[in-house]
């Protein structure tokens, strides 16, 4: 039903329409509670787990706001949490959705290895028949897409490098994950974050070793438990670090 719903709207709405249509959708379902058990959604329900009042919380692929609007609301007046989005009509509807979200700062990068212009890309369209907006990713090979946007790369341990504390990192960047925790390295190390983290592929078994090796455990959910990361786990990963 979500597909079908999302393919009516990108088919009859302009992108702006939709991009609100749908973020709409998705904060509605979860005031009602639905998708708890959900793989694409029941980490949001988890996030009470992961955040607490007064944590500063970084976003990486800050989307619509379906995370940092939570965090947010958790990290409380005391918090603060940086919501990274390099991508401009949906950092535009995000600006909307996170508006009353007073401890939350946008930032308009794509996080990466140095700071320069890029281009990102979307190819969602041509196989699912509707613009997934998580989908979004960095046009390195530099490949012909769907649809494409300019953007800013910056490195994340300059964005970040002056944070006196640093307890959450949500991070969702379609593939470029690996590159990103290995150049935030020195704040892992020295903030000693819990990490959520959207990996897969040949990249999954080098974000594990990585967070493996600075002391971290795994964890996926399992009907809104977490149980130890598997080898045969697809899931998102939860990172906590050792005492």
């Amino acid at each position: 039903m979500g597909k079908f719903i999302h393919k009516i709207l990108y088919r009859t709405l302009p992108l702006e329409g939709y991009l609100r249509a749908v973020s709409r959708l998705f904060f509605l379902w979860q005031r009602l509670g639905i998708g708890r058990e959900a793989p694409a959604t029941e980490y949001v329900y988890h996030l009470p787990k992961l955040v607490r009042a007064g944590d500063t919380c970084i976003d990486i692929g800050a989307n619509l706001g379906y995370y940092a609007r939570t965090i947010s609301r958790l990290a409380g007046p005391a918090g603060k949490v940086y919501a990274v989005e390099p991508v401009a009509p949906i950092r535009k509807e995000l600006s909307r959705n996170l508006r009353r979200c007073a401890n939350t700062e946008i930032l308009p990068y794509a996080l990466g290895t140095e700071s320069k212009p890029i281009v990102m890309a979307n190819d969602s369209a041509r196989e699912t028949g509707y613009f997934g907006t998580g989908q979004n990713f960095v046009n390195d090979a530099g490949g012909r897409a769907d649809v494409e946007f300019t953007a800013q790369m910056r490195r994340g341990s300059e964005l970040f490098g002056k944070l006196e504390r640093l307890d959450f990192i949500k991070c969702d960047i379609e593939g470029y994950e690996v590159i990103v925790m290995r150049e935030m390295r020195p704040l892992l190390e020295r903030h000693r974050p819990t990490v959520l983290i959207e990996t897969g592929g040949e990249n999954r078994p080098q974000i594990v070793a990585l967070f493996t090796g600075l002391g971290y455990t795994g964890y996926t959910l399992d009907r809104g438990r977490e149980i130890p990361l598997t080898d045969d786990s697809s899931k998102d990963i939860i990172f906590r670090p050792g005492n």
